[in-house]
């Protein structure tokens, strides 16, 4: 409930947002221009807007999920719906010239507010539903809804982004009321043919060129780095972190039993046929959460095989549910691909669409619910380690009701490495971190002038790039740095796109160095697939290192993760 208001006060403080610095021309004027008292317009404007930037949303949606249509299409077509309606303003006449040759209604007079003391209806409607495809990407609060919580939840996302339209349609009508106010004191300006309108219509043209072109996210980096409010940050800090949840006494077993969700919403299973909770009753049944790109997840893995191996025969069963982190592990395929080379042998569950995530209300990657025989989670841990007290909590649990597990407990050695390594860092705009360049990072395409890290945890771009929600993906003359504290240098790439990437260690080809990872050749990582790559390693923990990376075009970054 919390979140809800926090989504409304980000979509009034969106206004100033440098993406609306560029749309404002369009906002105020298309509430100023027409009948100057006709007072309905800017509510038409910002009410058109809103269902526009709803609508957007779903479509977006299920163009990403059903069919191959990049987002820049519904932004190319909003671009070029203001070029005409500026088209229209400035050259009345050919506005005139289209109704007789269409042999329109005269109703359909209204379309740029001319003649019609009513008002220009359609127009303004037009106007507002224009701008919504361009607004999706005015806020990260937008965006963390958008890839986070609508793949997971539908509902609350609806209520959350209907929340966050609200506050910004508020904001909007508020701005075009006082531009309306303002006119109307002007007598010269309240003229529909003079040269204000006209120049408003300008207006319309030139930032539909600069939606079409994508000029306008140059413009909006110009915006935000010549005004003190650092937008970005500040609406930030309104999207919800994620704490782990604090754990109840009781040993092992430490948490009070509740029934576990049943598994729900999955689309495919390796290693088995399909499987319900319900039918594994009066088995201990251990849940693992887990995507294959995650090194996290990787690292769990041996544990979690010997568990497998030692009391599967003696009624114990673990179910993988893949719950895809990026888009790319949705595909089956990689996910077959990465269980093979990991020798994963037990069930695994492909929960493309979250379905038993939300079930579970979980959060974490890894993440393990420990299932007893009546089918009540008795044990959760979030994150790596506590191998043997989990194994404990397996044996427990089958020694209940009359079972026994069967030798000793194995000695795992959980003990993670005391010395600091740098934290898993994401890329994308929706989780990004450790960015440390000259420029600020961009969503979208932007040109960056490479600078050397000042710290460990810290990496800079240099070249072109594009920053999407998930990774960022080289254009032209890509290149990153990264310098770390690790002796493990792990890179998930995010798209199946072939190409390569040179790879430098202190400023020297990594091979020449004698600590290049088991991806690597001749200081080059041929990507082919979107997965995990190994790029460093050393024998033991490496304090302060540089790795430098030379994208070709078209590869996508997503993560780095790290090894001690």
């Amino acid at each position: 409930m919390v979140f809800v208001f926090l989504a409304f006060f980000a979509g009034i403080i969106t206004v100033f947002a440098p993406c609306v610095f560029a749309l404002l021309p369009v906002i105020v004027g298309g509430s100023m221009t027409g009948d100057v008292h006709d007072k309905r317009r800017p509510l038409i404007i910002a009410a058109s807007l809103a269902v526009s930037l709803l609508l957007f949303t779903m479509l977006l949606k299920f163009a990403t999920l059903f069919i191959n249509v990049s987002p820049n299409v519904f932004t190319w077509i909003a671009g070029g719906i203001v070029v005409a309606i500026g088209l229209f303003m400035l050259f009345p006449a050919i506005y005139d010239w289209a109704i007789i040759q269409l042999n329109l209604q005269a109703k359909s007079q209204q379309l740029l507010g001319r003649g019609n003391k009513k008002g220009a209806v359609v127009g303004a409607i037009i106007t507002g539903a224009a701008l919504g495809p361009v607004f999706s990407s005015c806020s990260p609060v937008y965006g963390y809804i958008l890839a986070s919580v609508l793949p997971i939840n539908f509902g609350a996302a609806v209520v959350y982004i209907v929340a966050y339209v609200l506050g910004l349609s508020l904001m909007l009508l508020l701005v075009g009321y006082l531009g309306q106010k303002l006119v109307r004191k002007i007598r010269w300006a309240a003229n529909p043919r003079g040269w204000f309108t006209r120049t408003v219509a300008l207006l319309f043209i030139v930032v539909g060129v600069l939606i079409i072109t994508g000029l306008d996210k140059r413009f909006q980096v110009f915006i935000a780095d010549h005004t003190a409010l650092d937008f970005d940050k500040v609406s930030s800090q309104l999207i919800p972190k994620n704490n782990q949840a604090a754990k109840l006494p009781g040993g092992v077993l430490n948490v009070t039993p509740y029934p576990a969700p049943e598994l729900t919403g999955v689309s495919t299973w390796i290693n088995s046929n399909s499987l319900t909770l319900k039918s594994l009753k009066g088995k201990v049944v251990l849940i693992d959460f887990w995507t294959y790109s995650c090194i996290n997840c990787i690292r769990t893995q041996p544990y979690l095989k010997d568990l497998y191996a030692k009391y599967h025969d003696v009624g114990f069963e673990i179910i993988g549910v893949h719950a895809p982190e990026f888009s790319f592990e949705k595909n089956p395929d990689n996910v077959r691909q990465a269980a093979k080379e990991a020798g994963l042998v037990y069930p695994i569950a492909l929960d493309n669409d979250l379905d038993t995530w939300a079930a579970f209300n979980n959060q974490y990657w890894p993440a393990t619910y420990l299932i007893d025989k009546d089918g009540l989670v008795r044990r959760t841990h979030f994150g790596e380690g506590e191998y043997a007290e989990e194994e404990q909590a397996v044996r427990q649990l089958l020694s209940e009701e009359g079972g026994q597990a069967p030798g000793r407990a194995s000695v795992h050695n959980s003990e993670r490495s005391l010395n600091p390594i740098t934290p898993e860092t994401y890329l994308g705009a929706a989780r990004v971190a450790g960015y440390g360049g000259k420029d600020k990072l961009r969503y979208g395409e932007a040109n960056y002038t490479l600078g050397v890290p000042k710290s460990t945890n810290q990496w800079t771009l240099g070249g072109v790039w594009r920053e999407s929600q998930e990774g960022i993906t080289a254009v032209k003359d890509a290149v990153l740095q990264y310098r770390v504290m690790a002796s493990d240098v792990y890179l998930v790439t995010g798209n199946n796109f072939s190409g390569t990437i040179d790879v430098l260690l202190d400023g020297r080809p990594i091979s020449e160095t004698g600590h290049a990872g088991g991806n690597i050749k001749d200081s080059k990582l041929r990507v082919n697939m979107a997965q995990l790559y190994k790029l460093v390693h050393f024998d033991k923990y490496n304090a302060d290192t540089t790795v430098e990376l030379h994208v070709s075009a078209g590869v996508q970054l997503n993560t780095f993760t790290f090894g001690g």
